[in-house]
Formats: structure tokens, sequence, C-alpha cells
């Protein structure tokens, strides 16, 4: 296993463990976020990442596929949980609905010093919406 695969299995591993201060500190200060929303800042990643939290508690990755290119990472994964807590997003409040979720994500990761440079991250909305509001 390389280092930069390294540096994304602790941002997993935080991530799971609800540790956002661990999670956010593999990344550069200066690290280019994109996700579905559009290019993000480091502190928007970090309140991401806190609404999922408090969203799906019981979070956690499985990573079904990766390639690791040296200071590059790509995962294939899947995002699991349980849709126990309020899901806060720009566009709204998505009340907690007690719904498994198995969401499908890609993810891109660039490294650079043991930090992350570059993340980007792909997920289906209409997808990830249609699972925390199914009755």
């Amino acid at each position: 296993m390389g280092a930069a695969l390294d540096v994304v299995n602790r941002f997993y591993e935080a991530f799971g463990r609800a540790d956002w201060d661990a999670a956010d500190d593999v990344f550069a200060d200066d690290c280019r976020f994109v996700m579905p929303s559009g290019p993000m800042t480091k502190p928007e990643h970090k309140q991401l990442g806190l609404a999922f939290s408090a969203a799906v508690p019981d979070a956690h990755f499985a990573m079904d596929h990766v390639l690791d290119g040296g200071d590059e990472v790509f995962v294939e994964g899947r995002f699991l949980g349980t849709h126990t807590g309020d899901m806060v997003t720009p566009e709204g409040t998505v009340p907690a609905s007690g719904n498994k979720i198995e969401l499908r994500f890609a993810d891109y990761f660039k490294t650079a010093g043991g930090r992350v440079v570059e993340h980007r991250t792909y997920w289906d909305q209409a997808d990830m919406m249609a699972q925390l509001t199914s009755t």
C-alpha cells in the first residue's frame, strides 16, 4: 500500500469515527475540493462532512475498487448507513427517515507531502434523495 492510499484510508477511517478534526487534517489548507454541488473550500468541505455525520451517524465507506497510482488514488465505493438524523442542506432540511442508505460514489484524491491537495467526489444526488425520503 502506498503513502497516498494511507492518507485516503486515514480520511475514511476518521469519517467513520465522526472525527472531523482528524478527517479534516488529511487535507492541505489549499486543497481543491469538487463535490456534486461544485467547488468548495476546506471549511465548506468540513461542514458537508459534519452534515452527513449528523444525518447518518453510523456512516461508513465500503471501498469496492481502488486504484493506487503513486500520488493519486481513485476509489469506487459505497457510502453506507442509516438516516437517523436530519440532513441539513443549502436547499433545506430532509427530516430523518430511518432509511438505510447505500449510495455509490467515486472519489479521486491527489496527494503531496502526506496530505490531500485535490479531492473530487461524485455521487448521484437524485439517488441519494430518493433513498433518504422513500417510505
